[in-house]
């Protein structure tokens, strides 16, 4: 039985005081990319120190994409590669909606196979502009939020009363 003090989520019972040690986590980065074809940038996740257990990729552009006088449009059209400290994973470059699904279409992709990291690693990143793109107002870069999806090792509840 929870002790007196402790107050409970109406719609929580006893039993649901520890959900479990695995909950989701998620770790974003926004990356500047050149405007210029051909062009990167790079941006870095520095993982907690938890186990964890990556499933899915997204991203987007940021910005004012609904406004067609910008000159941003949520096209996927650029290569996203990523790796951490010990491993490639992919060849090559991949596009975004190749990857991680499409922002236009509405749908996402799990990872084939989940990625297990021990903590304390860093996952880096580089998006690669594949077209041309003019922004108005003018501007040298504009910026794709990714997001690495999974779940995490919380470890046990402490003082877990039940």
């Amino acid at each position: 039985m929870p002790n007196a003090n402790y107050r409970t989520h109406p719609l929580l019972g006893r039993f649901d005081l520890d959900p479990g040690r695995w909950r989701p986590m998620f770790y974003p980065v926004e990356i500047s990319v050149p405007v210029a074809l051909g062009q990167s940038g790079t941006g870095s996740v520095n993982l907690n120190n938890q186990p964890f257990i990556f499933t899915k990729l997204t991203h987007q552009i940021v910005g004012p994409t609904a406004d067609s006088q910008s000159g941003l449009v949520q096209d996927g059209m650029y290569d996203i590669e990523f790796k951490d400290q010990q491993s490639n994973y992919q060849k090559d470059p991949v596009m975004a909606d190749q990857i991680a699904g499409s922002v236009i279409a509405g749908y996402q992709t799990d990872l084939p196979f989940p990625i297990p990291f021990a903590g304390n690693r860093t996952v880096t990143f580089r998006v690669t502009n594949r077209v041309l793109r003019v922004l108005v107002p003018e501007a040298d870069y504009y910026t794709v939020a990714l997001t690495m999806h999974g779940v995490a090792d919380w470890g046990e509840l402490v003082g877990k009363q039940v």
